[in-house]
């Protein structure tokens, strides 16, 4: 039996598993019957359940989809198209959803990155807004610099969390906080971190998440579709930090971060 009242305590933006190397393959369904809405980008797949939701979901999907290629650069790369469509199952509610994907009792969200498939459940609050994008960008980023490519988790966390538009603000003031009462996780040790630290996935969500903010506001797309190019070609993450945006060491990085914020 699963320890439940452990699982309440998971943050919020940990209740979603990424599947980045799982096989499209994995991604399949179960052979219910599904109906579907398609959208430019989109097929939605989805049993019984409230249109109103499900209209909404395709409206929301390809909003956010619109919005993440446009900020991250990648406009020109119109990824999901016709039979490239990206695949969001919607399930009726959470007890179809863990049966069918085995999931942990608290996962809101199954995504697979190399399946283009998000796997969800009707009736969660935020999801529209913060889990939908989160996991697009999640899919979006790593098909263009590959699923194989290891990187510290403030990249890709920090790429998802900036596209949570109803969020950021929010991170970025926490951020300010963390930064004026000297309360963020020192930078050297957070930018070669590959696991969030136990106890500070707030710090660690609103540190990544403003970082990524930095880099596009400060410098433009243009620079960041740029270092995204360089981690696609296999350049290691911090040679094409320092060679994209000019910084003469990590340490003159955090300057400009901090002084961003200020």
């Amino acid at each position: 039996m699963r320890n439940n009242k452990k699982n309440r305590n998971v943050p919020f933006f940990l209740l979603i598993l990424t599947l980045l190397t799982a096989s499209a393959s994995a991604a399949e369904v179960s052979s219910t019957f599904w109906n579907t809405e398609k959208t430019q980008h989109f097929i939605i797949y989805y049993q019984a359940g409230d249109m109103t939701f499900i209209r909404g979901l395709a409206d929301a999907a390809e909003r956010n989809y619109n919005s993440i290629v446009d900020e991250l650069g990648f406009r020109r790369m119109d990824f999901w198209v016709w039979d490239n469509r990206a695949k969001i199952y919607i399930y009726p509610d959470s007890k179809e959803f863990h049966k069918d994907t085995e999931g942990e009792d608290w996962s809101k969200a199954v995504v697979y990155v190399r399946g283009r498939t998000i796997k969800s459940f009707i009736g969660q609050q935020g999801f529209f807004d913060s889990i939908l994008p989160h996991e697009m960008t999640h899919i979006i980023f790593r098909e263009f610099i590959g699923t194989n490519i290891a990187l510290p988790l403030w990249i890709d966390e920090g790429v998802a969390t900036s596209q949570e538009k109803s969020h950021l603000e929010g991170r970025l003031q926490f951020a300010r906080e963390l930064i004026r009462k000297n309360k963020y996780i020192d930078f050297q040790k957070f930018l070669r971190l590959y696991k969030i630290v136990d106890d500070e996935p707030q710090v660690f969500y609103a540190q990544s998440a403003s970082i990524i903010t930095f880099l596009i506001r400060r410098y433009g797309k243009e620079r960041f579709l740029d270092f995204s190019r360089k981690l696609r070609d296999g350049i290691p993450w911090d040679a094409a930090l320092l060679s994209v945006y000019g910084f003469a060491d990590l340490s003159e990085m955090e300057a400009a971060w901090k002084e961003f914020l200020s």
